[in-house]
């Protein structure tokens, strides 16, 4: 698959465009964001949404990632998972997975989304445990093919920092992270990017988060059709315009500065 090269514009390093909340409406939404110069990094989450994910990336000539959701990568072990979302977790072996995403690793620019969730209804250690291993192997497939590495990191911040250091890590993304302060230092210590989504309209977490981080550490994102600027309203590529405009505020400079840092940032990131 021929990759875009990015040059000027947004970017919306982390979206699900194959959510079914898209599913009345996603040519409008991609045609959207295009308009208004938003690049898409479209992201998998499991054996079927990766697949789908590289559907979407050649139909609409945007990127995409492939990842394994920490929730649904320990479903075949344990009967009855459950999370905060009404759905069926689908049940996939995690190692022939990673060879599919081995075998695509020219497809994609980034593996994720990945990490740990030890938020998840009824996680005992043993979920815990599952987690981590896969996590592991995830990171030792993103060394293996030289790819960057996007982390969900839900309650389990300190966790993830710890396995990535352990595993030295340099081509990170923490996707909407909600560690604390010291947390949020000690991922710009390490080098990595942090990335922001809409929500940040209305959440504090994220302007403290911005205000501790280096521009030159940022990244934009949408978590589509999660983490709205609004509340009730189902998101897309087009509010990172929004997470722009506040990145902006916060740090005291210009819209377009902001726009162009940033995407210099995904660019040096992702190699393109």
């Amino acid at each position: 698959m021929l990759l875009i090269v990015i040059m000027v514009g947004y970017i919306d390093v982390h979206c699900h465009l194959e959510s079914d909340r898209f599913k009345d409406d996603l040519d409008e939404v991609v045609k959207r964001a295009k308009d208004e110069g938003v690049e898409m990094i479209q992201s998998g989450t499991n054996n079927l949404t990766n697949r789908r994910s590289l559907e979407i990336a050649k139909k609409y000539d945007i990127m995409c990632s492939f990842g394994l959701y920490p929730i649904d990568a320990i479903a075949l072990q344990f009967d009855g998972m459950k999370d905060d979302y009404t759905r069926e977790i689908p049940k996939f072996d995690v190692d022939s997975e990673l060879m599919w995403v081995e075998e695509h690793k020219d497809d994609c620019v980034l593996i994720g989304e990945v990490g740990l969730d030890f938020k998840v209804v009824e996680c005992s250690d043993e979920m815990k445990f599952a987690q981590v291993k896969n996590f592991e192997k995830v990171i030792d497939l993103a060394k293996r093919i030289d790819k960057p590495i996007l982390i969900h990191s839900r309650g389990a911040e300190l966790e993830c920092i710890e396995i990535l250091e352990k595993h030295n890590c340099k081509r990170v993304v923490m996707h909407c992270f909600s560690g604390k302060k010291s947390l949020i230092k000690r991922c710009v210590e390490n080098g990595w990017f942090l990335s922001v989504p809409p929500v940040i309209a209305r959440l504090q977490h994220f302007e403290t988060l911005v205000s501790l981080v280096p521009l030159g550490q940022l990244l934009t994102e949408t978590d589509a059709p999660y983490l709205s600027p609004v509340q009730g309203i189902k998101n897309e590529p087009i509010n990172v315009k929004i997470t722009v405009e506040k990145i902006a505020e916060i740090k005291g400079v210009k819209n377009g500065e902001v726009k162009e840092q940033i995407m210099k940032n995904a660019k040096g990131l992702f190699n393109l």
